[in-house]
């Protein structure tokens, strides 16, 4: 069999972790082969366990790529949290290309989960909990900073909602374009990605201000 197409080896399975080793196998899974040659039987012989072993964690091929999702999920809430943190005292436009850079490096390190997020349809996004409720937080974090920015005085007189719209779709779309290697396009090599992700962002964030230096002023 060539190399290429050669199935990968089961993994040594460690007890008490058996929901955690198939969530670990179906990204690995959805990284080499893509979403859809994931199945709880090749997840359970990736992580070195009997087909049947797994259905008291996931009983469909659906649950396992929920348990993806929302560990994606809360990693991206975690970085966002951890930027935030991190520009406390700063403007509310400095904070609000803090939540873009937590999203790009959440992206850049964790394109996997960047890819099954991505498909809401996939794992019935909207109605899961745990998915609803961090992506709430999140973009209620962004919709904090632009009204705070708006009261400030330190953006040009367009629509919230225009603009939270914009800045979703941008952040969105250079992660996207990360992830299926598009950058390459702009002559943008792997390496240089995350710095040049983040400068598009920042040009975009001031370009929405009254005074572009405010996003790269002390505070």
């Amino acid at each position: 069999m060539p190399a290429a197409v050669k199935r990968a080896r089961p993994r040594a399975y460690h007890h008490g972790n058996l929901r955690q080793a198939m969530i670990d196998a179906a990204i690995e899974i959805v990284e080499r082969e893509g979403a859809e040659a994931v199945s709880i039987r090749e997840a359970a012989r990736r992580a070195g366990v009997s087909s049947g072993a797994p259905f008291r964690h996931f009983a469909t091929k659906r649950q396992l790529m929920v348990a993806v999702a929302e560990q994606g999920m809360a990693k991206l809430r975690r970085g966002v949290e951890k930027e935030l943190e991190a520009a406390a005292g700063k403007n509310p436009l400095q904070r609000l290309l803090a939540i873009g850079e937590g999203y790009i490096d959440w992206a850049v390190r964790h394109p996997t989960h960047y890819r099954v997020l991505g498909d809401r349809l996939l794992i019935d996004f909207y109605d899961d909990e745990a998915l609803t409720r961090d992506n709430r937080w999140i973009r209620e974090a962004m919709a904090a900073e632009f009204h705070a920015a708006a009261a400030a005085g330190l953006l040009r007189p367009l629509p919230l909602e225009v603009m939270m719209l914009q800045s979703r779709a941008l952040a969105y779309g250079l992660a996207r374009m990360m992830v299926d290697d598009h950058l390459r396009e702009f002559g943008i090599a792997k390496s240089k990605a995350k710095g040049a992700m983040l400068a598009a962002l920042a040009a975009f964030v001031a370009s929405l201000a009254r005074d572009p230096g405010a996003v790269s002023s002390a505070s």
